[in-house]
């Protein structure tokens, strides 16, 4: 895990004990700039050393540190929350094993053979898409944010196509430089 990790979650711990964040936002009308601020707010569950654990043994211990530090660190809930909807959601234990058995579920009723295995960490409001990681890609990059459009069985290819793996840590930084406008 480097510095920029830590220091990023650092910011966060700080936005999420005031509970909001500034997001700025300029547009263009009438040949004036506008600038327009938005006030984003946090719904964090600090998770206890036994869920965290728990957390491990029902992933197997498969998914890398940084998501375990930021778990340990932050803990669950909805992140970047706009006067609508959060901007994305990290599962506590209770939603991993409802939403994961739900995926397996998915795989079930697909009706064809998938030789992919993901495990799904939560879920991204804009459009309602799985982001998680795929457990049998043997790469650093195994994380992404997977499209409700495509058919469970496409997930990794279409990944691989678009180029779009890449960590959890790199993501969850992105996130926070961005203050949660580049989370796709």
């Amino acid at each position: 895990m480097t510095a920029e990790l830590f220091n990023s979650l650092e910011i966060l711990k700080e936005w999420i004990i005031k509970n909001e964040v500034s997001l700025s936002t300029s547009k263009w009308a009438n040949g004036l700039e506008i600038i327009e601020t938005e006030q984003l707010r946090f719904n964090i569950h600090p998770l206890s050393e036994e869920e965290l654990i728990a957390i491990k043994v029902l992933t197997n211990n498969l998914l890398p540190p940084a998501y375990y530090h930021f778990l340990a660190e932050i803990g669950s809930g909805q992140f970047f929350i706009n006067d609508y909807f959060p901007g994305f959601e990290i599962y506590n234990l209770a939603e991993l094993k409802e939403y994961n058995q739900l995926i397996q579920q998915e795989i079930k009723e697909a009706g064809e053979t998938i030789i992919d295995d993901y495990l799904m960490i939560g879920t991204h409001c804009s459009m309602g898409d799985w982001m998680g990681f795929c457990t049998t890609r043997k790469k650093e990059k195994n994380y992404d944010v997977f499209c409700h459009e495509y058919p469970i069985e496409e997930y990794a290819t279409t990944s691989d196509e678009l180029k779009s793996w890449r960590t959890f840590e790199e993501w969850i930084i992105k996130a926070i430089q961005t203050k949660g406008t580049e989370t796709l």
